[in-house]
């Protein structure tokens, strides 16, 4: 059971919003997701910087960066946890009128939650592809918007079988994220990683990976990424600010290396705020 207290709806304690929200009724908002370590929020500014250009794109007035940290640590001082996840939700607001056209007077809702650090995964972790595709629309893509059905079936069929995350793609077939996370094929003395023009998250450790990795002599090249690439790659690995840097062990029921370089690049990202 979630614990309401450690929400907060526009700084008010508490996990009830209104039935005419936009968020409710279109999924017309964005949401982060933060990791929270003894009482500190990592790559805060990084996730401001995100959320800005969602709410840019999408014609919603962005909350004020201050109000947005004191609310996330309070919300982290009420659950009483070092160690947490924290997710921030901004909607467009209650609907002034019905239908999908804003109406341009409604105001921003904001809701703020921790939650637990979850448990952990386990020796192996276990990745498949996903019989689910992304749809392709450049306008909503990298930004990290409410409309998110695709990757609650991804989700469902992943836990029905037995798998820690699956791999999404493209409406043409190319590979583009997990449902969860961005992800990386090793290819010697570089890093491969889906583009992200048509779909798919723009994730914070993904844009760390980017500038972190030519220290450590490695190149990450953003391209296509078929299906055969995954079934011919040695070792992969998958990230998010839960995870970090996840090698995957097995891939769709064939086992996988694990480089060692990625556990160097772990370490230059956690040095990192």
């Amino acid at each position: 059971m979630i614990d309401s207290r450690a929400t907060l709806v526009n700084g008010v304690p508490g996990a009830q919003v209104s039935a005419f929200d936009r968020g409710l009724h279109y999924g017309d908002g964005l949401f982060e997701t933060l990791r929270c370590e003894q009482g500190r929020v990592r790559w805060f500014d990084r996730h401001l910087a995100r959320l800005g250009a969602g709410c840019m794109r999408l014609g919603i007035a962005m909350p004020d960066s201050a109000l947005l940290r004191s609310e996330v640590e309070a919300a982290v001082a009420e659950a009483g946890m070092e160690r947490a996840l924290v997710k921030i939700i901004v909607t467009r607001g209650e609907s002034r009128r019905r239908g999908y056209r804003p109406g341009g007077d409604e105001r921003v809702t904001r809701i703020v939650s921790a939650y637990p650090w979850p448990g952990p995964i386990g020796a192996e972790f276990r990745v498949g592809l996903s019989p689910v595709t992304l749809g392709s629309n450049p306008q909503l893509a990298g930004i990290k918007h409410l409309n998110r059905l695709e990757q609650v079936l991804a989700q469902r069929a992943a836990a029905a079988a037995g798998l820690h995350e699956v791999l999404m793609r493209s409406e043409r077939g190319e590979v583009v994220c997990g449902s969860m996370s961005n992800v990386y094929l090793w290819q010697e003395r570089e890093l491969l990683t889906p583009g992200l023009a048509d779909c798919g998250v723009a994730g914070i450790v993904r844009a760390l990976v980017l500038e972190l990795a030519p220290r450590l002599g490695l190149a990450v090249r953003t391209g296509r990424v078929s299906v055969a690439q995954l079934a011919d790659a040695r070792a992969i690995i998958v990230s998010n600010v839960r995870l970090g840097l996840q090698p995957v062990h097995w891939y769709e029921g064939r086992p996988l290396e694990v480089d060692v370089r990625g556990a160097r690049l772990q370490e230059l990202i956690d040095g990192t705020h």
